[in-house]
């Protein structure tokens, strides 16, 4: 799992590449939250590129949303496939993401 930031003018874009399960999890955090504080005043989820997701994944972007929320920086997610939408729905967390472009 890799994640990469993309910043425009007031969006960063985090864009996930690889599987966000169990397996990857730790690792994940620490790149998300890694210097948080110099994103931007949005937060953007390229789900795009994820390949599988699991329950501690899905854990993870909730986590995320709540704690990004607490720093007053808005997480959305701005791409998506079919096999992390079908998960979020599964779950029935699906609305607790908005979806932006």
């Amino acid at each position: 799992m890799n994640i990469s930031r993309k910043k425009s003018k007031d969006t960063t874009t985090l864009i996930f590449e690889g599987d966000l399960t169990i397996y990857y999890v730790a690792h994940i955090k620490d790149e998300l939250f890694a210097d948080y504080e110099k994103l931007a005043d949005k937060v953007a989820l390229d789900l795009a590129a994820v390949g599988e997701i699991d329950t501690a994944g899905v854990q993870l972007l909730l986590f995320a949303k709540k704690f990004f929320a607490s720093v007053h920086r808005p997480l959305f997610i701005t791409k998506s496939n079919e096999s992390v939408e079908s998960v979020l729905t599964a779950l029935d967390v699906n609305t607790q993401f908005a979806m932006e472009s």
